[in-house]
């Protein structure tokens, strides 16, 4: 018999606070944030209900577009109202407005033409919560900024009045030798700390790590972990 959504959900918290530990960090400085890509609405409902039954927010992350406009209504038909959906694929600019009517967050803004875009089309007297994507790993196959560059569009971005920019997203470097997987991820905190010392008061959230790689980021400072398939199983092929 396969291991149930709960049973995924406490071991990983469970994971999670002994990471912090031996880090010495506090556990309730982690959050985990569910990567639901290809999840039925069923399977992210008993994660969400998981995660709230434990006190904690369910941030789902959710890597398309056209995904999040089926899961987040599925949701709420469900009356389920705690989780908090937000976009961590790369968003194309002809689903911006989509994307703003089902999540309430965007991590992977990664330019400033982007960034424009989507503060363009957030409707008026709404802000909304993005974080920076950087290309820390320095591959070709990731999405982001590059780290020299990071500062300058952070701060550019900063300037927009209807984001609100609350921190820093990257994915590890795609190898084994965890040297250079935390590596990737201490420049992304270092990028962090120095948004900050330059007046980026709010930018202090860093997403970094998923499954394989979680500790590692923790260990690095990450506030923010995706986990999918620890939680869920094998992914379904898309």
């Amino acid at each position: 018999m396969s291991e149930s959504i709960d049973c995924r959900i406490d071991r990983i918290l469970e994971q999670i606070h002994t990471s912090a530990q031996q880090a010495g960090r506090d556990q309730a400085d982690v959050q985990l944030e569910l990567a639901v890509k290809t999840r039925t609405v069923n399977e992210i409902a008993q994660a969400v209900h998981a995660l709230n039954a434990r006190g904690q927010r369910a941030i789902l992350g959710q890597n398309r577009v056209q995904e999040a406009q089926v899961s987040t209504p599925g949701l709420r038909d469900l009356g389920i109202a705690d989780f908090y959906p937000t976009l961590i694929g790369p968003l194309q600019k002809n689903k911006i407005n989509h994307a703003l009517r089902v999540v309430e967050e965007i991590e992977t803004l990664d330019t400033l033409k982007l960034a424009q875009a989507v503060a363009k089309r957030v409707e008026p007297g709404r802000v909304l919560n993005v974080m920076m994507q950087v290309n820390t790993a320095r591959e070709d196959t990731k999405s982001g900024v590059d780290p020299e560059h990071a500062l300058e569009l952070a701060g550019a971005i900063s300037e927009l009045p209807a984001l609100h920019l609350v921190g820093f997203m990257t994915i590890g470097a795609h190898t084994d030798d965890e040297t250079l997987v935390r590596r990737s991820f201490a420049q992304l905190r270092q990028i962090r700390d120095a948004a900050v010392q330059q007046g980026l008061a709010d930018a202090t959230e860093l997403s970094m790590g998923m499954s394989g790689d979680f500790p590692l980021a923790i260990a690095e400072g990450a506030t923010r972990v995706r986990i999918g398939s620890m939680a869920f199983g094998p992914r379904r092929v898309a």
